[in-house]
């Protein structure tokens, strides 16, 4: 007997169509769909919570959730909200688990090194990891700004984000050359701004002003 034209053959075969297409559906629609609502609810009950842990526990709930999408979405959702909160954060022990928790939830996508959003998240982590030093002055935060930042540089080199991010970085290094060396970059494709070449300009000249104290 044929066995592709058995009447049985046919029927498990169509059954296992029908599973496959019920996979898709559930793995492709349903997880999201659940995911992204269990976010939005953890959203609406942040407002009663007012600790990081607490905020922490909130969202673990939806990030944890299997999902073939929607994971890098989400943490990148997360790690704006954190974003916003260092704005009203002077605490450096809260600022310090603010950004170890976000890098913790990127460092699986990170390590994945990928991706069409792959550049966006490592702006995210250089600017979040920016911010912190710039609230704390601790010098591992501006190292790790400018780790992402020439990450992203390397798969963008002619990206606006990580070209200003590393404009910032190298004035507040004080390093001369890479400001230049940046600001050129930045003004060969965008002439007409005015605020490179007044940050340049202001740069070089404090530089300059240090550079004549110390000598006398």
């Amino acid at each position: 007997m044929n066995i592709i034209n058995n009447p049985t053959f046919k029927k498990v075969i169509g059954i296992l169509v029908s599973v496959f297409i019920l996979s898709i559906a559930y793995y492709g629609t349903y997880l999201p769909l659940r995911k992204s609502q269990a976010f939005i609810d953890s959203l609406k009950n942040l407002n009663s919570v007012n600790s990081l842990t607490a905020i922490e526990q909130e969202l673990s709930g939806p990030l944890n959730m299997p999902s073939p999408i929607g994971k890098e979405e989400l943490v990148r959702n997360v790690a704006n909200i954190f974003l916003s909160s260092l704005q009203q954060n002077n605490d450096p022990k809260a600022i310090d688990e603010i950004v170890g928790y976000v890098e913790k939830n990127f460092q699986p996508i990170v390590d994945y090194g990928r991706g069409m959003s792959f550049e966006q998240n490592m702006y995210i982590l250089g600017a979040i990891n920016e911010f912190a030093f710039v609230k704390t002055h601790d010098a591992k935060f501006l190292e790790a700004s400018q780790r992402y930042y020439e990450r992203g540089l390397e798969l963008g080199p002619n990206r606006p984000q990580f070209l200003y991010g590393m404009f910032d970085i190298y004035r507040i290094e004080g390093n001369v050359e890479g400001a230049k060396t940046i600001a050129s970059k930045i003004l060969s494709q965008w002439p007409d701004d005015t605020r490179t070449q007044e940050g340049l300009a202001q740069f070089l000249s404090t530089v300059q002003n240090a550079t004549a104290s110390k000598s006398k």
